[in-house]
């Protein structure tokens, strides 16, 4: 498994996004629906946990910020990922702190909670778009020998085509929506 996963970043940053998103979607619940007070509780205790999954995706993602092979365009990526990554972060924290010092004084929310929690959920949203984009546009963190097609024998001298301009006139261009890879085939996507 370390050949494909190289690290455990991908495998944790779900949870700070998912439990800050669903802490938001309670508290605005709460919100509305004042009479029962379990969802609002129930953001509360969201918002916590949200921040603690977050320090274990920061602490994850410095490791991999560290280890994975990246080029110079993918680096300007893992840098505005991190930032934001670790502003949401330190951004949760805070919220946490203060939210549960709130609560050991048996005081209710904070009316900027919410809002609070929205611009963070936002945040954490825009970090998770960055980490797609060094995922799915650079490659990085991605073991290309995982997805490498088998080794083939390349044809000797005299097995070779002689490419002349009659043969080379003959391939036609790729029709729009196609395209060629290197071995020659085509396809459509």
């Amino acid at each position: 498994m370390p050949d494909i996963i190289p690290n455990w970043h991908p495998a944790v940053v779900h949870f700070p996004i998912a439990l800050a998103v669903t802490a938001t979607l309670l508290l605005l619940l709460g919100r509305l629906r004042p009479a029962n007070p379990t969802f609002t509780a129930s953001g509360r205790l969201l918002v916590l946990f949200a921040a603690l999954s977050a320090v274990l995706a920061a602490a994850l993602g410095w490791y991999a910020f560290q280890t994975v092979e990246h080029d110079g365009a993918g680096h300007l990526v893992m840098l505005r990922h991190r930032n934001w990554a670790l502003t949401g972060t330190a951004g949760l924290i805070a919220l946490a702190v203060w939210d549960g010092l709130r609560q050991r004084a048996e005081r209710p929310p904070h009316g900027a909670l919410l809002p609070i929690m929205l611009v963070l959920s936002a945040s954490l949203g825009v970090t998770g778009w960055l980490g797609g984009e060094m995922v799915y546009r650079h490659g990085i963190g991605v073991s290309a020998s995982a997805f490498a097609a088998p080794e083939v024998v390349a044809p000797t001298v005299a097995e070779q085509p002689v490419a002349t301009p009659e043969t080379v006139a003959e391939t036609p261009a790729p029709a729009p929506g196609e395209h060629i890879h290197k071995d020659g085939k085509r396809h459509r996507h």
